[in-house]
């Protein structure tokens, strides 16, 4: 195998033997003939420091290649997992880029399955509804509600909640974003004028609007929301691992005296908390 060297290495390779060879070259015009022993025992040491600088550096690279193996395995348990439980009549659409990870779906679907949530709502939408549909027609009573900003979007996930026949579980609503009334401040998030929650809401699962829209994009969910909430209702964060995403979590804690506010360990982070 060709051992491949970083930058570094290379400009170190490069400079240290012409940094030995000028000051043994200053060492001999100072000492004379004494100082013939100071470039092997240089550049000895250098060759004993660089062999274990490629030993670490590969070591980093075999351990960096097992945790992407390790993350890669555990998404495909979780979508294995899914696709058993749930059933799909059709495949399920890709879980990459912006759609929520596998890991983040199974602990929405498993909290559906088990808590049978008579309403759940969606800050976005797209596979996570359609799963959350399946889940609720296994359990034979419930609704998702999701709030899409985007029209072409919203039109792609009403096809696919069609196609899989489950419109009697699943409502997708257009719900452009919007400049709000956000306690003493004004925020943008999703239209709620045309949102018809009949009962209180059990679940609340937030992966939208995108953080380009703005810094503290998600934060407006539960203000906006809260009293519409279910007792013990429950809310799931996405995108974690974000710092806007665990100040909004902390600042939900302490504004609205969540019971309980967990990390979880999930591909991109995530928060559960409960009011």
């Amino acid at each position: 195998m060709m051992l491949k060297f970083t930058n570094r290495q290379v400009r170190v390779l490069v400079l240290v033997p012409l940094a030995v060879l000028a000051v043994s070259a200053a060492a001999y015009l100072a000492l004379g003939s004494p100082a013939l022993l100071l470039p092997p025992v240089l550049m000895g040491a250098f060759v004993i420091w660089m062999l274990m600088d490629m030993r670490h550096h590969h070591w980093d690279l075999f351990h960096r290649d097992v945790m992407e193996q390790r993350a890669i395995f555990a998404q495909l348990e979780a979508i294995i997992g899914l696709n058993a439980t749930l059933k799909p009549k059709y495949p399920f659409p890709g879980t990459r880029g912006w759609t929520a990870s596998p890991d983040l779906l199974r602990e929405v679907v498993t909290h559906v399955l088990h808590q049978a949530p008579a309403l759940t709502v969606e800050a976005s939408s797209g596979t996570s509804t359609l799963m959350i549909a399946y889940a609720l027609e296994r359990n034979g009573a419930g609704h998702v509600v999701a709030l899409e900003h985007d029209a072409e979007y919203a039109g792609r996930t009403r096809e696919l909640i069609g196609m899989h026949g489950l419109d009697h579980r699943a409502t997708i609503v257009l719900a452009p974003l919007v400049k709000q009334r956000v306690g003493d401040t004004e925020m943008t998030w999703y239209d709620l004028g045309q949102v018809r929650l009949d009962v209180p809401i059990d679940l609340l699962v937030v992966d939208g609007p995108p953080e380009g829209t703005g810094s503290m994009a998600r934060y407006p969910a539960v203000p906006l929301l809260r009293s519409r909430f279910a007792p013990g209702a429950r809310v799931i964060l996405d995108d974690g691992a974000r710092a806007d995403e665990r100040a909004i979590a902390e600042r939900w804690k302490q504004e609205f005296k969540a019971s309980s506010c967990d990390h979880l360990a999930l591909e991109k982070g995530a928060w559960s908390l409960r009011f």
